[in-house]
């Protein structure tokens, strides 16, 4: 049994499963910016989950946009909930621990797991064709991931796998995967189909609800 867990920000309800039986465990990002935990609290939790995947590589995190913007050499970009104050630890405990945390995991099976999606779209511009070489590319320039523009709510085929929506996603999911992703909050866990029907794109991001899937 496999794990993904949606959109942390500072929340502590994971816990109640890293003490289950799984065969890994997936962070889909956003470890900070929230609006009703304390930065304390956040810092503790994030390391806390640094911790488990340190001593266990079954445990694996990915990266969410609101982490990239506490990161070193990413073009100016501040999103709701950016905590000016707290900027350089949080900068700090990140840093330290980005051997941790890929923007894209891929199982076995051909399961994607990433914080918001990826299309075809974004794989090809950046002249790819496994989705894991986002993550290479993401080391050689991290403003590869960076909010485009090109639509204010990132509802647009053309963003990042931290960025995009689930209605452009579903439009150029990449073909042939099943997409598990968080970013944009639903009230319960959401499966669909891709346009092409040839995987389906699960949605997990249900905040106080705190869903886990299991896949």
């Amino acid at each position: 049994m496999r794990f993904a867990i949606g959109d942390i920000h500072g929340r502590t309800f994971w816990k109640k499963y890293i003490k289950k039986e799984f065969s890994e465990f997936y962070f889909v990002g956003d470890y900070f910016d929230s609006f009703d935990k304390t930065f304390g609290q956040q810092y503790a939790n994030f390391a806390e989950i640094c911790n488990y995947a340190r001593n266990d590589s079954r445990i694996k995190l990915c990266l969410g946009n609101h982490d990239y913007h506490y990161l070193d050499n990413v073009d100016s970009q501040r999103y709701s909930g950016f905590q000016e104050d707290n900027h350089a630890r949080i900068n700090q405990i990140l840093e330290e621990n980005m051997d941790l945390i890929k923007v894209v995991r891929k199982t076995n099976d051909r399961f994607l797991i990433s914080h918001a999606g990826v299309t075809n779209y974004f794989l090809r511009s950046l002249n790819l064709n496994d989705p894991e070489e986002i993550n290479e590319a993401f080391t050689n320039d991290r403003n590869i991931l960076n909010f485009n523009g090109e639509n204010i709510y990132g509802d647009d085929i053309t963003q990042s796998p931290i960025w995009i929506r689930p209605s452009s996603l579903y439009k150029d999911a990449l073909a042939g995967y099943s997409q598990i992703v968080g970013h944009t909050p639903l009230r319960k866990i959401d499966t669909i189909k891709t346009m092409d029907k040839t995987a389906s794109l699960v949605f997990i991001d249900t905040h106080d609800i705190c869903s886990i899937f299991e896949f």
